[in-house]
């Protein structure tokens, strides 16, 4: 009956890990069982970008999240004061999500 149970909530993280920590971007793809994507930001300006800076959550399961993964945590690590744009990378691999901002200015 218990490994009843945990498999159960097992498959329905697996179905909603899809929406966890979901990042604010136009269109975006969906793996529900595997995601390996980078997927466009916006544009902040039309200057150019010569530093980069990373921030970097994590997900397991869809139960537990850590991080901050936001375009300001993105600029502050790479001592941008003027972003231009940026940029989303997921990495999905059963339950385990790892989404990477990567932010470009100046």
């Amino acid at each position: 009956m218990m490994k009843k149970i945990l498999l159960g909530l097992f498959v329905v993280s697996l179905l909603v890990v899809g929406s966890a920590m979901r990042v604010q971007a136009g269109e975006t793809v969906y793996g529900l069982l595997y995601k390996d994507a980078t997927e466009a930001g916006e544009g902040f300006g039309n200057s150019s970008a010569y530093k980069k800076g990373t921030a970097t959550c994590k997900s397991f399961l869809a139960l537990v999240a850590l991080g901050d993964c936001s375009v300001n945590a993105a600029a502050k690590n790479g001592k941008i004061q003027n972003v231009t744009y940026y940029d989303i990378y997921t990495k999905n691999i059963l339950g385990y999500k790892r989404v990477t901002v990567n932010a470009y200015g100046r």
